[in-house]
């Protein structure tokens, strides 16, 4: 009997010495992305969850409004912030009407749009409960490790233009995509018959 309550506490502790899974940086880097077409800085870093999966998150500069300013957003990578009709491209259209009065010269890559995860499903900011909102809470205690456990910050400068969101943003998105963090499923994402979809940098050759 004594040996059986040996092992029977033998096991309780084995099973507290147990650590369960944490969240953790995908890769111990926080990269600060600074965009000519708004001329805002974004930190962005990628999240390995408990349960393996991997999500980028931003940390919302509060340029683009909303109310998120300081809040970590998950997102899918950089896309054209408009839809694209079908089979037309980043460089497709020029002198297009944007409402009933104007028309742009701008074609549709030249502006980017960080893909939001939850855009459209009740607004930007992960829901109460879930996977992506408990990252971000543990994303906010990276400030407090001391500077030699905190990740290495990296600087990157996307001046306006098509070209530079090809070659700039789509080099990161290709990244994230290697990585697992971008979910080409997300609703940010989906198609719209009558207006096409957005299509991200350095993925898509046309919508």
């Amino acid at each position: 009997m004594k040996l059986l309550f040996e092992n029977w506490r033998q096991y309780l502790t084995e099973e507290d010495d147990i650590s369960s899974p944490q969240f953790e940086l995908a890769v111990n880097t926080l990269l600060k992305v600074t965009t000519g077409q708004d001329n805002a800085t974004r930190d962005v870093v990628v999240v390995k969850h408990p349960d393996q999966t991997v999500k980028a998150y931003f940390k919302s500069s509060g340029v683009s409004g909303g109310g998120y300013k300081g809040e970590w957003i998950p997102f899918e990578g950089w896309a054209t912030s408009e839809r694209v009709p079908k089979d037309q491209t980043y460089t497709d259209g020029k002198q297009r009407w944007i409402d009933d009065i104007n028309q742009t010269d701008r074609p549709y890559g030249y502006y980017a749009l960080m893909a939001k995860t939850y855009w459209n499903q009740g607004g930007a900011k992960p829901p109460p409960g879930t996977i992506h909102a408990d990252a971000a809470e543990w994303i906010n205690t990276l400030d407090g490790l001391p500077d030699d456990q905190k990740p290495e910050v990296k600087h990157l400068d996307v001046p306006t233009g098509v070209e530079n969101n090809i070659n700039i943003l789509g080099k990161v998105n290709k990244h994230l995509m290697r990585l697992g963090a971008i979910d080409r499923a997300a609703p940010v994402l989906n198609v719209k018959p009558s207006e096409g979809r957005r299509i991200q940098f350095g993925m898509d050759e046309k919508s």
